[in-house]
């Protein structure tokens, strides 16, 4: 499968962007690896005419970077992208980072001003550009990236920021996405002319230890670069910003080279084989760092920085194996020291299989896996539990990042703990109606036919924060809606209508909710400011929710949300 045949199952994706829309932000979503690529479009897509050349930008404040693209789809086959649609991001960059924001778009300013603040608070540590088509890569768009990644980084220079450039073109993206589940990139033969030592084996694995050379790490960083990785979770985070492990590894390479192998602890090689000694030399078959990114990254950082490497040794662990399940053990066992892996650990407790056999029972797969997923229909951990905890109540928690949720047993027990898989599919369903609606007041923004009422409902919608809120708000009213006593943290969609909808279908069945619910915010007092303030945010919704209910009867909203009341089940 190719990664535009994959598209093929984000036909609600495609109906709300248009194809073309819908294959940047897939590409997008496999060059950061998001799995929820419907409401990353919806984040990061602008609106409006005026977009000052940005058409997609997103503020990954979890991730500490900013990403911001231009994309470009031929319907005819070409050689190239056109390198005018790369330089474009010249002008998008000059506005993100120093452009008088009363000329900002409004669709846009609220990212721009958060990016800017989080800049100020010395919160970024790298931003990515990128131009997304579906055309062969090409020198000249390679040399307008560059063009436009020297003059950001020139316009940066005081704040340390890494600025990397990316042409994802077809090749790219295809590569991208094979290589998605293939843990070793690298599957070149490999001199590797060090002693092995302390040697071990298993029933599908056997490995040595070794001193290994920082040049022989700058050679193969020269040549692979961030394919050295492709096995490692976090892969190499940048010698250049704030990272202070990284600058610590700079510092002891370039002040003490010879005792690094001391103050270091050490790389982790895995390989499909490595060969007996012969001519007194052995040969990796295939090559990833699964332990030690940081280290050997910086190494090489610094070897093409122009700094001596030569004094610099490293200990080294060298793990061979063939077997693929093996394999998948010895990469998610050597990186559960790492955040961005953290629910990882819970991806088999009981809470976790139960779901995943509540699901398959209905007739969906649940993915307990972090990253992207090449499957349209398929619900993710990852996906679920910033919108559980908002449906539960608790949207101030919905907004941190999901690295910080998964290490708080609490807020992981409040979203999981004894919930049924019907009850996640209504909550997620519903965020997915969420960003729905807002890609199409976006639609109907770009066209010019947005009315009033409906510009008011989008200025809500861009704050990110509103999201889990306005899911706390429809929780809330619930009740009045259904008409009967509910309990946020079970009511689900009864069995029939569970296991005979498509996700697509679930969330249709939202959207007059939604549209109900979301007219009715937009005159309440202090609506436009308070979900900034996120502290006040539980007293906000204890406060309107009377109110809420009040507008629901009096307008008649629970007569036409009829059909959707007959589908809900109190637990």
């Amino acid at each position: 499968m190719s990664f535009e045949d994959a598209l093929s199952s984000r036909q609600g994706l495609v109906e709300s962007v248009s194809y073309e829309g819908a294959y940047i932000a897939q590409a997008i979503a496999l060059f950061i690896e998001e799995p929820d690529v419907l409401a990353l479009a919806s984040e990061g897509f602008t609106d409006g005419s005026n977009d000052k050349k940005i058409d997609f930008i997103y503020h990954d404040v979890e991730g500490r970077r900013l990403i911001f693209a231009q994309g470009y789809y031929s319907k005819s086959k070409k050689d190239s992208a056109p390198a005018n649609k790369a330089s474009d991001l010249n002008t998008a960059a000059a506005w993100i980072v120093s452009g008088n924001l009363d000329q900002v778009p409004e669709n846009i300013r609220n990212t721009i001003s958060g990016f800017r603040q989080s800049l100020a608070d010395g919160e970024i540590e790298q931003i990515d550009l990128i131009y997304v088509h579906n055309l062969p890569e090409s020198v000249n768009v390679a040399l307008e990236l560059q063009t436009v990644e020297a003059h950001l980084r020139q316009a940066l220079a005081n704040e340390n920021i890494t600025v990397r450039s990316h042409e994802l073109g077809k090749p790219k993206l295809d590569h991208l996405f094979a290589a998605q589940d293939s843990h070793i990139e690298v599957k070149d033969d490999i001199d590797f002319p060090f002693e092995v030592g302390i040697e071990e084996s298993g029933s599908n694995w056997q490995a040595g230890v070794a001193t290994i050379t920082g040049e022989w790490i700058k050679s193969l960083y020269e040549k692979y670069g961030d394919k050295l990785y492709s096995a490692n979770y976090r892969g190499f985070l940048g010698a250049d910003g704030r990272r202070r492990v990284n600058s610590g590894i700079k510092d002891t390479i370039e002040r003490s080279p010879t005792d690094f192998w001391a103050f270091n602890n050490g790389i982790t090689i895995l390989t499909l084989s490595l060969s007996e000694k012969k001519s007194g030399k052995r040969k990796l078959s295939g090559i990833s760092i699964i332990n030690g990114a940081q280290t050997s990254g910086t190494i090489g950082s610094v070897a093409l920085a122009g700094s001596e490497v030569s004094d610099v040794k490293v200990l080294g662990r060298v793990i061979q194996s063939s077997d693929q399940d093996t394999i998948d053990k010895i990469v998610r066992f050597n990186n559960t020291q790492n955040q961005i892996t953290t629910w990882d650990r819970f991806a088999n407790d009981a809470d976790q299989n139960r779901i995943s056999s509540e699901f398959a029972q209905i007739g969906f797969s649940y993915n307990r896996k972090r990253g992207f997923n090449q499957q349209g229909e398929q619900i993710g951990i990852e996906q679920v539990l910033q919108p559980l905890l908002g449906f539960h109540g608790r949207p101030r928690d919905a907004v941190r990042g999901k690295a910080q949720l998964f290490l708080q047993k609490n807020l992981y027990n409040n979203a999981f703990e004894n919930k049924k898989a019907r009850h996640i599919l209504l909550v997620y369903t519903l965020a997915r109606a969420i960003d729905a609606k807002r890609l199409a007041l976006k639609k109907k923004s770009n066209s010019g036919e947005l009315l009033d009422i409906e510009n008011r409902q989008l200025e809500l919608l861009r704050n990110l924060n509103f999201k889990p809120f306005l899911l706390a708000v429809i929780a809330n009213s619930l009740e009045v809606i259904v008409g009967t006593k509910l309990d946020t943290t079970t009511v689900a969609f009864d069995q029939k209508t569970a296991r005979d909808s498509s996700i697509a279908e679930l969330v249709a069945r939202w959207v007059p909710v939604v549209e109900s619910i979301l007219p009715l915010l937009i005159g309440l007092p202090g609506i436009a400011d308070f979900y900034t303030n996120l502290r006040s945010q539980d007293d906000y919704l204890s406060h309107i929710k009377g109110q809420m209910d009040g507008m629901l009867l009096a307008t008649g909203q629970q007569e036409r949300l009829k059909d959707f009341a007959s589908l809900i089940s109190p637990s």
